[in-house]
């Protein structure tokens, strides 16, 4: 995020604001914005620059652009989450975390293309149209953040925000080739971020290095009396790793991926100081049906009154998914939570003591625009389940996950490995991370 160079003085926050500016327009082909105000970003980095000036900065990141997904609540840009159905000016409303940031002095740098309501993983449903991988414009980012992570990976910016409800912090780092963190559930506030599903969703940084990340999670993690859910959530606070953690690389039916996806892993994890075995997870299916029948049903939920007194404001293709929740019965709806229960036990308790679960973070490379079905590891599925296919575990379960580009394909895309580690273990979880990371 160039936090030296601003120390030293070899760059003003003006320079880097002018120099994101002007990436973004050089690279507007993406679509990665759905809203950036020139005025509103050089008058931010001004103050930064009297600050800087006068050596009291706030913060490192003090000056730094960082883009936030566009279902945060951002005081001066409106909030629309991508869909027609939400035409939010903005009302002086901070999101926490971007709050957190902005008392730090991070310049907020506009706000980015999302997948609509955060409510698919393939950020091709968008108000303003899909955005595009900087790596090939032929093929998809991945969502639902995927505007943050293309913003990340093609230099407009050295971090974004996103959300995660089955991977869309992930999902884009992964298909983007940059480092995304999701936080154990309950440790970053999720005030002032618009809802998916309230007991899965997560906020989380989308950085170029395992460094950035850590220099972000501080103002993500720990208790805001705007959100209960944190109310016991502890602050950052150093972790440090096993000097030889106990990997579990999770294997088997449900969680098959291509050939070049596990040879990527599997050599990340032998390049590193570990002791790594492979683990199965029985009946996959039923769990996975069960984080979808959650997801839809809270979805529906909220969503509830709009969708009835106004359905044609939703896109069909989430209009769909609101629907579907709506046929979720009650009952249904308890024995997903009982597997949910199922689920948490099994991975903390019954596959004995681990110190991270990996897991490639997508099974294929990132698909082509318009590819509706993925093949891979001898299964079909559509590209939507393809790109949530390893990551919705982390939020059924409400561990802390990271991740981390770890090799490119035949075709030249990035290849993302996935860590989770225990809940609460998030800055360990960073830590084991460095064990495999190229970027340091």
């Amino acid at each position: 995020m160039q936090v030296e160079a601003l120390a030293s003085g070899s760059a003003t926050p003006s320079d880097l604001t002018r120099s994101a500016l002007k990436q973004a327009d050089d690279r507007a082909d993406l679509n990665a914005f759905v809203s950036l105000d020139p005025d509103i970003v050089l008058e931010q980095a001004k103050a930064s620059d009297a600050r800087r000036s006068a050596g009291k900065p706030l913060s490192p990141i003090d000056g730094v652009p960082i883009a936030i997904k566009d279902n945060y609540l951002t005081r001066d840009f409106p909030t629309t989450a991508c869909s027609k159905a939400l035409p939010r000016a903005a009302n002086g409303v901070d999101a926490t975390v971007v709050a957190n940031l902005r008392a730090a002095g991070a310049i907020i740098f506009g706000k980015t293309n999302m997948h609509e309501w955060a409510f698919g993983a393939t950020n091709t449903t968008s108000s303003i149209g899909p955005t595009r991988n900087p790596h090939n414009a032929d093929h998809i980012t991945g969502g639902s953040s995927g505007g943050s992570a293309a913003a990340v990976a093609a230099g407009i910016v050295g971090a974004a925000l996103g959300s995660d409800t089955g991977g869309s912090v992930r999902i884009p780092s992964g298909a983007c080739g940059v480092y995304g963190f999701k936080p154990t559930y309950g440790r970053a506030s999720r005030f002032g971020v618009l809802p998916l599903s309230w007991s899965l969703d997560a906020p989380g940084p989308i950085a170029r290095s395992l460094d950035d990340l850590t220099l972000l999670l501080p103002y993500f993690l720990g208790a805001d009396p705007n959100d209960a859910s944190t109310a016991q959530a502890k602050p950052f606070e150093d972790q440090p790793a096993p000097d030889t953690p106990r990997i579990l690389n999770l294997v088997g039916k449900g969680l098959e991926r291509s050939e070049e996806i596990d040879l990527a892993v599997r050599n990340a994890l032998g390049r590193a100081k570990a002791s790594v075995e492979d683990a199965e997870i029985p009946d996959m299916r039923s769990f996975f049906a069960a984080w979808e029948a959650i997801l839809h049903v809270e979805a529906s939920s909220y969503h509830e009154k709009l969708l009835a007194d106004e359905p044609a404001a939703f896109t069909s293709v989430t209009r769909a998914h609101l629907e579907a929740g709506r046929q979720i019965t009650a009952t249904e709806a308890m024995h997903a939570q009982k597997l949910r229960a199922r689920f948490i036990e099994l991975l903390l308790n019954d596959l004995g003591d681990w110190d991270a679960l990996a897991l490639p973070t997508l099974p294929v490379p990132a698909p082509r625009h318009g590819d509706d079905r993925q093949n891979f590891g001898g299964r079909d599925v559509t590209t939507q389940d393809s790109m949530t296919w390893f990551c919705w575990p982390g939020n059924l379960a409400g561990l802390p996950c990271i991740s981390l580009p770890v090799g490119t394909s035949t075709n030249g895309l990035p290849i993302g490995m996935m860590l989770m580690g225990r809940p609460g273990k998030d800055e360990r979880l960073l830590n084991i991370a460095r064990q495999f990371d190229k970027s340091g």
